[in-house]
């Protein structure tokens, strides 16, 4: 058993590509660098929010941690490590096969962003819900009817309903039933993939609020993925900031939500809405100029370089490295 406070996955120099095909004999010409070399860890009993801008490379991230992305793209190139401590010791997800990473399966379990598309309409709630303990588990039937029972009802929905089908729910009910999925195995860790983007923003608070109970009531460790920052900074202990393949910025959500040092993460956070428009010009809008580069070519040194407001020659150089403050925050900046 790990206690709290230990580093439960260690991310080091993770790195996804996309290779792009094509020409007369649809050779290599090029690849998309989704995530660019990046390390951090996920603490025991911790929510670690993850924020940046649509197609940073986030949900890469995140589906490079669990292992599924050459499920769904066979040529990808992942590197890296992504080290999940086990009772066993310590194993690289990263670099696992199918077969081999199967039982590990049931400790890092993921929430995906739209809960429509990651449930199988022609299957019903029952069944959904069933699977891993079919794959994981040596359940007999009664015992699994009783253990998709209970889930349901951990997270607010009624038993009963476990024979309707995906499309008989509202959004905030579907996600609900991702996360009864994502709970069925007991796991450690559950990537949350942007998982209220979708949902009423009353809906929104409701699944956030299920998701802080269930932690504290099951022990379980987040990655929190989302593009809102003020969302993060709610249930979050500590964020990540991603531009382009890249960390730039990594502090407690204190540190991140009310004094930023990265220039990314300052612009990140203006953007957020006031609720009280009489404070509107308390909180310095920074408005980024020029578009964010193609990760087909990323520019030379600081990713953010052609955007930064304070960018100076030598950032088209080299990559720059972190800057520890020593107080958990660290800034890829060192003009700051």
């Amino acid at each position: 058993m790990m206690a709290v406070g230990q580093n439960i996955i260690e991310i080091r120099d993770l790195r996804v590509r996309f290779p792009i095909f094509g020409g007369l004999f649809l050779g290599k010409v090029a690849e998309v660098k989704a995530v660019d070399g990046i390390s951090f860890d996920l603490v025991q009993g911790e929510t670690l929010g993850m924020v940046g801008e649509s197609g940073c490379g986030k949900t890469t991230v995140g589906r490079a941690i669990i292992n599924i992305l050459r499920a769904t793209a066979p040529d990808v190139i992942v590197e890296g490590q992504v080290n999940l401590k086990t009772d066993e010791g310590s194993v690289d997800l990263a670099n696992m096969k199918k077969r081999t990473i199967r039982p590990y399966r049931a400790q890092i379990q993921m929430i995906f962003q739209d809960p429509f598309a990651s449930l199988n309409p022609r299957l019903t709630v029952m069944r959904i819900v069933e699977e891993p303990l079919l794959i994981h588990t040596d359940m007999t039937k009664a015992e699994r009817v009783e253990r998709v029972g209970w889930l349901l009802d951990k997270v607010g929905l009624n038993p009963e309903q476990a024979q309707r089908y995906p499309h008989e729910f509202s959004g905030g009910q579907r996600q609900r039933i991702g996360i009864a999925r994502a709970l069925a195995t007991n796991p450690k860790v559950i990537i949350a993939d942007e998982p209220v983007s979708a949902l009423d923003v009353s809906i929104q608070a409701q699944v956030i609020n299920l998701l802080q109970d269930l932690q504290d009531e099951l022990n379980l460790t987040y990655l929190f993925i989302a593009h809102d920052i003020s969302v993060v900074e709610h249930i979050a202990q500590r964020i990540v900031v991603m531009y382009l393949g890249d960390l730039v910025e990594i502090g407690t959500s204190d540190q991140i939500y009310h004094d930023p040092k990265h220039p990314y993460s300052a612009a990140l956070l203006s953007a957020v809405p006031l609720p009280d428009p009489k404070s509107i010009d308390k909180r310095e809008r920074i408005i980024l100029m020029g578009d964010i580069p193609s990760p087909l070519a990323k520019p030379s040194g600081c990713s953010f370089r052609t955007r930064c407001p304070i960018a100076k020659d030598s950032c088209a150089v080299e990559i720059p490295p972190f800057r520890d403050y020593g107080d958990g925050r660290k800034v890829a900046c060192p003009w700051v």
